[in-house]
């Protein structure tokens, strides 16, 4: 009865291996499949957008593995001005393999994309976008970025460039272990005020970062109609959906002549309007992207 017992067991999780090793190759295959009809419907296309979207972005945990990045959130507190600068400073300067394989990414894409007439708007504010290859002239970030500071109380809309000796400094804390005067950080030359980052983290966001890119895109659009547009949506969720997601799908739908990509861990469902000529791709964007150029 024992050895009977047994065997019954064996022959269950026999079958049930059996099972999980056919669902992993078929996802491996439609996998597989999706890179091909991508790859085939950005050459067929004679225009491509692209949305990127959160699941894209640096995560906090990731600039937290720098220990001097950590000891600057304990000693100033997680909503301390000097945390952005530190996250510039971790992006453009440290040799990290999380950001080197976004930036690698970033890269492919644009190279993917370099001939064709593309836009992309991306909802990220790392500033890691505008470390890659794309042309920036065709890109829009309407959630802003590391770039530019503004005024924290907007006392006007303009915009200032990041101080290059302040940063020297926050490159010195963080790379040689040297101290940082915070006394040292920049402020309105108008007011007085701390400057900070140019995004929407800013209690008054001087939307004028982005308008006239905004322009640029809008009028991109118009020439979409009737055309061929692929359409590559990568990671993007419900934070500001009526940016990037809900568009995209109501773009899709009015162009019959249209392809539409959906990339995202959780939610790359889409309307039952364009199912027809959409493609839900269970992933996360930036794996996503690194397999497909790993089969180039």
């Amino acid at each position: 009865m024992i050895i009977e017992s047994l065997q019954s067991v064996l022959s269950i999780i026999v079958r049930r291996h059996k099972v999980r090793i056919k669902i992993v190759v078929k996802l491996e295959k439609n996998m597989i499949e999706n890179y091909e009809v991508l790859k085939s419907k950005v050459e067929e296309a004679e225009l491509v957008l692209v949305g990127i979207g959160e699941e894209w972005e640096v995560k906090k945990d990731s600039f937290m593995e720098n220990e001097r990045y950590a000891e600057a959130v304990k000693v100033y507190g997680e909503d301390s001005l000097l945390l952005p600068y530190l996250q510039r400073a971790l992006i453009n300067g440290e040799k990290s393999d999380k950001f080197k394989r976004i930036k690698e990414n970033y890269d492919y894409l644009a190279k993917l994309l370099e001939t064709k007439n593309y836009f992309v708007v991306s909802l990220c504010m790392d500033g890691l976008l505008e470390h890659s290859g794309w042309k920036q002239n065709r890109v829009v970030q309407p959630c802003g970025n590391l770039k530019k500071l503004q005024c924290a109380d907007a006392c006007s809309v303009e915009l200032y460039e990041v101080d290059e000796q302040w940063m020297k400094e926050v490159e010195a804390y963080l790379f040689e272990g040297k101290e940082i005067d915070i006394t040292h950080m920049p402020v309105c030359p108008k007011c007085k005020r701390p400057l900070i980052f140019n995004n929407i983290l800013a209690e008054n966001y001087v939307e004028e970062g982005y308008l006239d890119d905004w322009k640029i895109y809008t009028k991109w659009l118009q020439g979409t109609v009737n055309k061929k547009v692929c359409i590559l949506e990568l990671g993007v969720g419900m934070r500001f959906p009526s940016v990037i997601r809900w568009p995209f799908e109501k773009i899709s739908y009015f162009n019959q002549k249209s392809s539409f990509f959906r990339v995202h861990s959780k939610l790359y469902q889409t309307a039952k309007e364009i199912q027809d000529r959409s493609y839900s791709i269970a992933a996360l964007p930036d794996i996503f992207i690194q397999e497909l150029s790993d089969g180039n």
